[in-house]
């Protein structure tokens, strides 16, 4: 599997810093120039008061012209910097707001998150079709998720998906790239795969889901998994399209009965007789 590394959560921090600093409220600044006029004016006006205490009245009134002059100074450092900090103020208000920085792994799983596979497929979309290099997504969804949610709650399905997650990344290679995808579905994205490659692979995530037994409580939970499978072909011209046709390959996994792995085009007899159920083509969309 491939991890979200540091270097993508950070850069990511990077690009929402500056954001961040844009958006501070620019009175801070004005109010502490203010503050520091005024107190180098006071600290000016209480030191003359008490020298011209000691010194007489001819050192008094040179010390209040002296104070009177630091002062005017310093109302002048203030008045001229206040039009400026307005100005930054406006300027940072009419600055897009940019949103935090993207969270790279699912906190329930481990796996990365959607974000993630999309912009690694984005791009090795692009490389393959370039070079012609391989790639496939893998869709791969808990059987009967909402009625385990419902009979045991949420937990447990988090709990089985986060073991589902735990089992298929020793499957993948370094490259490869294993995300929380929905609500009871990882994805894995295959870099430089054929077909046979993919179904293979798929047969593998599907033979350890059959096999886990996750513990919950007193009990142990049994599951299984449907897997749609999509080979990057000429016929995607887009990653959604790659998508799409995982999605159809899923949906024939479900009508399938559940357990067992469907490649796309399901029309056109692609997927193999893996073990599971006899197989399906009817092509229907997932609701």
């Amino acid at each position: 599997m491939s991890p979200v590394t540091p270097a993508t959560a950070s850069s990511a921090a990077d690009a929402a810093g500056p954001a961040r600093l844009a958006g501070m409220p620019l009175t801070w600044g004005t109010g502490l120039l203010v503050l520091g006029a005024a107190g180098v004016a006071a600290l000016i006006a209480f030191s003359g008061v008490r020298w011209a205490t000691a010194a007489g009245t001819a050192a008094a009134a040179w010390l209040a012209a002296a104070t009177v002059a630091a002062v005017a100074a310093a109302l002048g450092v203030v008045l001229a910097g206040l039009p400026l900090a307005l100005a930054l103020r406006r300027l940072a208000r009419q600055l897009p707001a940019l949103p935090d920085a993207p969270t790279a792994v699912d906190p329930s799983t481990g796996a990365a998150t959607r974000s993630v596979l999309l912009d690694v497929a984005s791009r090795e979309w692009s490389r393959s079709r370039r070079y012609g290099t391989g790639a496939a997504v893998l869709l791969i969804e808990v059987d009967r998720y909402s009625r385990l949610c419902e009979a045991r709650g949420a937990d447990a399905g988090e709990a089985v998906l986060r073991e589902l997650a735990r089992q298929t990344a020793p499957t993948l290679r370094g490259a490869d790239v294993l995300s929380r995808f929905g609500g009871a579905q990882l994805a894995v994205f295959l870099v430089q795969a054929d077909a046979t490659g993919a179904l293979d692979v798929a047969e593998r995530i599907r033979e350890r889901a059959e096999q886990l037994e996750v513990p919950w409580h007193p009990q142990r939970l049994r599951l299984t998994a449907s897997i749609g499978v999509a080979h990057l072909r000429p016929a995607h011209q887009s990653v959604p399209a790659l998508l799409d046709d995982a999605a159809d390959a899923l949906q024939a996994a479900r009508d399938a009965g559940g357990n067992c792995v469907r490649a796309a085009p399901v029309d056109r007899g692609d997927a193999l007789p893996l073990r599971g159920l006899p197989r399906d083509d009817q092509r229907t969309r997932p609701g």
